[in-house]
């Protein structure tokens, strides 16, 4: 067993979240292509962990410094995006603190005619943690429906 995959990370480089987040989409995607509704939630669940990995980058690359620093040198007014970055899985607390975000993704829709920011905010909105304690499920044409929308919106957000 690869142990070193457990290790925490003193450090988080946004080049190797992308890499680590292409990683669990190609997951989610392979899951998709069973077919399989048994394997719906989980194809949905990491969709939503890779937005998750997506925005603690651009959060890492928009705060370096706070990024970096171990928990107890954060000073108060840092304290909520080191929280984002290091603690939390609130997709919409860290839209919030990217608002020029928002602006280049209406921009970049406008020009290619999809609509990023509608559904990063579908996904920040309706994706939880707490969904892989779910008893309910989903079939996978809504799964792959939920891919789909990642699939294109991963591209913007790297």
């Amino acid at each position: 067993m690869a142990y070193s995959i457990f290790q925490k990370q003193s450090t988080l480089r946004p080049s190797a979240m992308a890499t680590v987040a292409e990683r669990r989409f190609d997951d989610a995607e392979a899951l998709s292509k069973t077919g399989q509704n048994a394997r719906a939630n989980c194809v949905a669940y990491l969709i939503g962990f890779v937005v998750e990995i997506l925005l603690k980058a651009q959060l890492v690359r928009k705060f370096p410094d706070i990024a970096k620093k171990p928990q107890h040198r954060v000073a108060d007014s840092e304290r909520e995006v080191w929280r984002l970055i290091w603690k939390a899985h609130d997709l919409d607390g860290m839209l919030l603190q990217m608002v020029e975000l928002e602006g280049a993704l209406k921009v970049r829709g406008t020009r290619d005619g999809k609509d990023y920011l509608e559904n990063l905010k579908k996904i920040c909105a309706t994706w939880t943690i707490q969904s892989r304690y779910s008893t309910h499920t989903i079939q996978m044409p809504e799964a792959s429906r939920l891919l789909d929308m990642v699939r294109s919106l991963k591209e913007v957000l790297k």
